[in-house]
């Protein structure tokens, strides 16, 4: 990807246009019903989405431009498409490009960005236009000026023409070259505010609980953050007035975001008895609490939360009840969240 490419909303309108608004677009969607294509998949029984009705195809169905899963493209069949949009439009409306060959250059446009994606983040780009025009249409030529692309931040997005409309999903995207286009959120941790390039609520509780947990550990102030990749997995670095970074991958931060932070907040907290998950009895357990508190230091490791779980050892029968205590260890850089099980009760399936 290079920053000679185009973005999507330069094929919409320009200030000069007189386009209507997208709930006027939205109210002249053409909805039919799903088509009986002899080298396409069949397609499921309706369902209901946010006040419409959709169906999804059978199983992937295959384009010129590749696989498009059942998810990423559903037929709208009934549904007030105008109220949908209203409430979810982003405010734009966009046309398509004139051949096939120019939605390569066009980037990404991210609605959501989540370190836990397989990409940087959800969002609509030239590889799912492409593939959702071609499922609307069926393949072959197409006049641009039939077609509308109507979004909806990080709700499914719509694609209108002659043949019907469809609901879209926010496919993962790739992160926006030199800046424009990326996205970020902002934290409170005690009083220090961080913009952090994420939207993934539970990295961005995690993330302010890490930032608090340094601060009071390490008797740093953080006054900056930072997004970055290795070998393909998204970690978010701080730093410090002094200089000094501190990183933790995107997955242990989520993790890190659910955690209970006191004791009173673990699941099992002042109860006697609990039911296993596959049974209809209760049984006794006993808690007397963590041996540490969120924030000690012990043995160089951070106490991080607490969690209660059921665990399944391996080739046995038992499932055990246990509460969990997590901390953060340092090492290479890098800080990783790991946990010691305290076991409570063994039950039998």
């Amino acid at each position: 990807m290079t920053d000679s490419r185009t973005s999507l909303s330069a094929f919409g309108s320009t200030e000069e246009d007189l386009d209507p608004a997208p709930t006027s677009v939205a109210r002249c969607a053409r909805l039919t019903e799903a088509p009986d294509r002899s080298d396409a998949p069949e397609w499921e029984s309706s369902d209901t989405e946010w006040g419409l009705q959709t169906r999804r195809p059978a199983s992937s169905i295959q384009t010129g431009a590749g696989h498009v899963s059942p998810q990423q493209t559903r037929w709208i069949v009934d549904g007030e498409v105008a109220e949908y949009v209203e409430e979810f439009s982003s405010g734009e409306i966009w046309g398509i490009p004139d051949t096939y060959g120019s939605f390569d250059g066009i980037a990404p446009l991210v609605t959501h960005v989540d370190g836990c994606c397989e990409a940087y983040g959800y969002g609509i780009d030239g590889d799912a236009l492409e593939k959702a025009l071609r499922v609307l249409t069926g393949g072959g030529r197409y006049s641009a000026t039939d077609y509308t692309v109507i979004p909806c931040g990080p709700y499914p997005w719509i694609l209108t023409g002659p043949e019907g409309s469809l609901l879209c999903s926010c496919m993962p995207v790739d992160r926006p070259d030199g800046g424009q286009g990326r996205r970020s959120s902002e934290i409170q941790a005690g009083d220090t505010r961080l913009d952090m390039e994420e939207e993934n609520d539970q990295i961005l509780h995690g993330l302010a609980h890490f930032v608090r947990l340094l601060e009071e550990a390490k008797d740093v102030d953080i006054e900056r953050a930072e997004y970055h990749t290795v070998r393909g997995d998204v970690k978010h670095s701080v730093h410090s007035a002094g200089d000094e970074s501190f990183s933790m991958g995107a997955a242990d931060l989520a993790t890190l975001g659910t955690v209970a932070k006191t004791p009173s907040s673990v699941e099992v907290a002042d109860r006697g008895r609990i039911k296993p998950p596959n049974g209809d009895h209760t049984v006794a357990i006993n808690w007397d609490g963590p041996e540490h508190e969120v924030g000690d230091v012990v043995d160089e490791r951070i106490v991080a939360g607490y969690e209660f779980a059921w665990e399944d050892p391996a080739d046995s029968l038992e499932r055990i009840a246990t509460v969990r205590t997590y901390w953060l260890s340092e090492g290479y850089s890098s800080f990783r969240l790991n946990y010691w099980s305290a076991r409570l009760v063994t039950v039998l399936p």
